[in-house]
């Protein structure tokens, strides 16, 4: 009996500490992505004044760290990304691009797109393909753009990673939100 409940009781404590160290891999796998999107915050914060107001004055803004571009005659483009609203994780988001024209190279950046309405934000968690002529050169170095106003309400800013890209292009984007809520 004595041998019995000893047994059940390392098993106990096995299965427990298993747990637990699942419990704290998980979190620190968290914690890494929340410092990734921290990070990419807080550089174009650095980069652009404008974005530190826009940051406090909009009603919620997307965070892509990571986009990856690229293509030959056609191209594509892919990222992932999360949306807060008064500086909460409110839902995750992705963006797939789809293009078509003079493009040649490849490139990441970071984008950064700004809802200063509700009813802007919630057009967008609609989803669907957003239309988009455009034309860049991407050099080996990282930059920051300039404000693009694609609708009526929202502000888009990107910051090349790097790669080397040429393109006069237009195409569709894709964006799939999914709240948190």
């Amino acid at each position: 009996m004595f041998k019995k409940s000893l047994l059940l009781v390392l098993t106990l404590s096995t299965l427990l500490s298993t747990l637990q160290a699942r419990e704290m891999e998980v979190f620190a796998k968290e914690q890494a992505e929340d410092l990734r999107y921290n990070k990419t915050i807080r550089a174009f914060m650095k980069d652009n004044k404008k974005i530190t107001a826009m940051v406090n004055k909009s009603y919620a803004y997307v965070v892509f760290p990571s986009i990856g571009k690229g293509g030959v005659v056609f191209g594509g483009a892919y990222g992932e990304g999360r949306a807060y609203r008064r500086g909460m994780w409110v839902g995750d988001v992705s963006v797939t691009q789809y293009t078509f024209g003079f493009q040649v190279g490849g490139q990441t950046y970071s984008e950064i797109i700004f809802f200063m309405s509700r009813e802007a934000f919630r057009t967008f968690k609609k989803g669907g393909f957003v239309g988009s002529t455009q034309s860049s050169i991407v050099p080996f170095y990282s930059g920051l753009s300039g404000d693009v106003n694609f609708a009526k309400n929202v502000h888009v800013f990107t910051s090349s990673k790097g790669g080397l890209m040429l393109e006069a292009s237009t195409g569709t984007q894709e964006f799939v939100y999914k709240s948190r809520e």
